[in-house]
C-alpha cells in the first residue's frame, strides 16, 4: 500500500511495506529528480498517469514498481492479501522472507539466505545451516522475540 501524504500544498509518497528496498523517508511526488534517504537515493519516473519508483544502487538505477494515482479502498488489498496469505503456492506461505533497513545497513533473510547490504555498497551473503543460527539471525538482527517452543524450532526446520 503505498499512501500520498500532502504537507501543505506538496504531495508526498510513503510506503514502508515494500520489502528490502521500502522507503526509509517520504518522497515528494516530483518526477526525475534525485532524493536522497537514510539509505539509497530514489527518484520518480513519469510516464503519462504512472509513475516508476527506482532506487540508485552502485551509481546504477533500477525500477522496483509502477504506480498511478488512483484512489484506492480497503477492499481492493483484502483479495490480494488473502491470496498472497494463503494460497497453497504463494511465496509467502512457503517461504521465510524478512527485510529490516537499519541505519548502517539492510537486513534480508529469505529462508535461510541471509544478507546484510551496507550502505557504502558493500555486501554480505550468509548461509544458515542450523535452526539456532536461524533462530538468533531473528532476534538479533531483526529483533523479533520469538517463543521458546517446539512448535517454533520445527517451523524453522524447514527452512534450513
Amino acid at each position: 500500500m503505498l499512501l500520498r501524504v500532502d504537507i501543505g500544498s506538496q504531495p508526498y509518497i510513503v510506503d514502508v511495506g515494500f520489502g528490502g528496498l521500502t522507503l526509509t523517508a517520504p518522497l515528494a511526488l516530483i518526477p526525475d529528480l534525485e532524493q536522497n534517504t537514510p539509505h539509497e537515493p530514489f527518484r520518480l519516473f513519469k510516464s503519462e498517469s504512472t509513475y516508476i519508483l527506482q532506487a540508485k544502487l552502485q551509481s546504477e538505477w533500477n525500477s522496483l514498481y509502477r504506480f498511478n494515482l488512483q484512489e484506492h479502498y480497503l477492499p481492493d488489498y483484502e483479495v490480494s492479501n488473502w491470496y498472497v496469505s494463503t494460497h497453497p503456492n504463494s511465496l509467502f506461505v512457503n517461504s521465510l522472507i524478512l527485510a529490516r533497513p537499519d541505519t548502517q545497513c539492510r537486513y534480508a533473510l529469505h529462508n535461510n539466505k541471509f544478507t546484510i547490504r551496507y550502505l557504502d555498497g558493500k555486501t554480505e551473503h550468509h548461509t544458515l545451516s542450523t535452526t539456532v543460527e536461524l533462530h538468533n539471525i531473528l532476534e538479533k538482527e531483526f529483533l523479533l522475540t520469538l517463543p521458546a517452543t517446539t512448535d517454533v524450532t520445527s517451523v524453522l526446520d524447514r527452512f534450513v
